[in-house]
């Protein structure tokens, strides 16, 4: 974020120093233009001055015989606004008429001034000194007769003829009109100049009333120009801060609905804001029915009485018991913080619905975990303690039982303490088993022929229980590496419990199936079924629902399915038979593995 701050403030910086070079320039280049213009103004009217001077120069030859009236005609013009002199002079720069008469005869330039000036037929200007002002002076050439476009060269040239036919005989004109006219029109020698002085001061007014025009709209651009530009720098910021709040919101919706716990939003009314999916699936709601809602209005009770009696404060995690879908009893945990802005102030609240089915399985597993290191530790005392003992008590037993006769009640007795001492033993044997490593013996294996032979071991006692076998095999199943020994034993031991669960006979079936990181095998029964209370307790040691059970069985099936990296469930309905999956992994995993 620094580094893009730095870049967009030297941005900034970069383009008002070229916004202001760019706008610096057409101001100076404006205000030459209009410094231009104004000189070619200035210069026309001067030009002007002198074409009326020249046209009454030339009315004057073409229809009077007697004095030209130029040095009126300047006396008069000069009482116009904005002109401080009119004067003509001679090539050598003395005065031959003037505004003011007083002037006349003397020297308006010196030959150097002259020279600098450089008077021609075409009009020129100068900005010059008069005194104490300064004049924008326009001058040219005073040639009235010179020939002009429009087919007046002719009546021209006749004036000019009839005022030099005057001028030599010299008896109609007095001395000093003749004198005057040969001074201002020398037949030989250069002509005298006309020279137009206007007032400096209204042009250098108009000069600075055009700076003045130029840098003020110099200003308004360059603030239009930086508010342009701010406004774009704060358009891309603002574009910058939406994308960076639509990637926070992206974010945060991509973790609040990929959450493995439930969400719960309220705000700052205590009305429901958002709910994830999952917290949805916990509290069996929809979610357009409660968005906007009071909790107490569309939550179940259990968590809508939490959240409104929690208010602003923080709640620790709380354990409430809600319904599913199917009716079944889901543990959640319940725990809140409020939202709070930078100063303060509350937004609304935040709830996290987290799911303790998994906890409460991990719970169960570990106090199994803990029943089998005691149930081990037993174990190890009682097979010393005891086998031996037991051992002694069987072989008596068998001597005296062999000298009675057969078929005596004493017999009988010493064959009763032999088949007990029998039952003792295996249960030693069990809680050994159970007890200590599994201690698998690996080999690659084809589940396919290991349940055929499963099913070959029981074919006689699914035979006198009148239970039907039915195994669906899947000759696409890969070779797994196993211990078929332990496999066996655990699959036997599942089967025989479904036979005793259907005492009036039944279907017991075996399917299997697999997918590219699965194994599954399902035995299923049609038997007595386990009941919802009992399924939840069927693998811990020493429960059992049969009189003559141990409750060690299923202890031992489970013992040899994990240690195979593979997990056992049970699908079950009281009076709908029972259904036992087992899912173990294609790759080997577990122990030895």
């Amino acid at each position: 974020m620094q580094s893009r701050f730095g870049a967009s403030l030297w941005l900034l910086i970069g383009g008002i120093i070229i916004l202001g070079l760019v706008i610096t320039f057409m101001t100076i280049r404006g205000i030459k233009q209009e410094n231009r213009q104004l000189e070619k103004f200035y210069e026309e009217k001067g030009a002007s001055i002198i074409a009326a001077l020249e046209a009454g120069t030339r009315t004057d030859a073409r229809h009077s015989e007697g004095a030209i009236r130029i040095q009126t005609m300047l006396e008069e013009m000069s009482t116009q606004s904005g002109i401080l002199f009119l004067m003509a002079t001679d090539a050598r720069g003395i005065i031959i008429a003037h505004s003011n008469p007083e002037a006349i005869g003397s020297r308006a330039f010196s030959e150097q001034q002259l020279a600098q000036l450089r008077p021609g037929r075409h009009v020129s200007w100068r900005i010059m000194e008069q005194g104490t002002q300064k004049a924008f002076v326009v001058y040219k050439d005073f040639r009235p007769f010179a020939p002009v476009a429009g087919g007046r060269h002719k009546s021209m040239t006749g004036s000019m003829h009839r005022m030099m036919r005057h001028m030599r005989e010299g008896r109609q004109l007095g001395a000093e009109e003749n004198r005057f006219r040969r001074k201002l029109f020398p037949p030989k020698g250069p002509a005298p100049v006309i020279y137009i002085g206007l007032d400096e001061e209204t042009f250098a007014t108009a000069q600075k009333v055009n700076r003045e025009h130029a840098l003020v709209n110099a200003v308004f651009i360059l603030l239009i120009g930086l508010a342009g530009f701010l406004a774009l720098t704060w358009s891309q910021k603002a574009h910058q801060s939406r994308k960076r709040m639509q990637s926070s919101e992206a974010l945060a919706n991509e973790v609040m609905y990929n959450l493995p716990d439930g969400l719960l939003v309220t705000d700052d009314d205590g009305r429901i804001a958002m709910l994830n999916d999952v917290a949805l699936e916990q509290l069996n709601v929809v979610d357009s029915s409660v968005v906007g809602k009071m909790p107490s209005e569309a939550l179940p009770e259990c968590v809508a009485r939490l959240v409104e009696l929690t208010g602003g404060e923080a709640l620790s995690e709380v354990e409430v018991e809600c319904f599913g879908k199917q009716g079944e009893s889901i543990p959640v945990g319940v725990s809140g913080s409020a939202i709070k802005l930078d100063d303060g102030t509350s937004i609304g609240y935040v709830y996290l619905l987290r799911d303790l089915r998994e906890v409460r399985r991990l719970e169960a597993e570990v106090r199994r975990k803990e029943k089998l290191a005691a149930v081990g530790s037993l174990a190890a005392g009682v097979a010393h303690e005891i086998r031996n003992p037991l051992s002694s008590i069987k072989g008596y037993a068998t001597y005296f039982g062999s000298r009675f006769d057969e078929g005596s009640e004493d017999r009988e007795a010493a064959k009763i303490m032999v088949h007990e001492v029998d039952r003792l033993n295996r249960v030693i044997t069990d809680l050994i088993n159970l007890s200590r490593p599994s201690d698998l013996r690996r080999s690659h294996t084809d589940l396919n022929t290991l349940l055929k032979h499963c099913f070959g071991l029981i074919k006689q006692d699914a035979a006198t229980h009148n239970v039907a076998l039915d195994i669906q095999t899947d000759e696409t199943v890969p070779s797994l590496f196993v211990d078929p020994d332990r496999l066996s034993q655990a699959i036997l031991n599942i089967c025989l419990n479904s036979l005793e669960a259907m005492p009036e006979g039944g279907t017991l079936t075996m399917d299997l199936s697999h997918t590219e990181q699965l194994v599954t095998l399902a035995i299923s029964d049609t038997g007595r079924g386990v009941s919802k209370e009992d399924a939840v307790r069927i693998f811990e040691p020493y429960f059992t629902t049969k009189s003559q059970g141990t409750g060690l069985g299923l202890s031992i099936v489970l013992k040899i399915i994990e240690a195979h990296g593979g997990t056992i469930r049970v699908d079950s309905k009281e009076d709908a038979g029972a259904r036992f999956i087992i899912e173990i992994p294609v790759s080997p995993v577990g122990e030895n593995a």
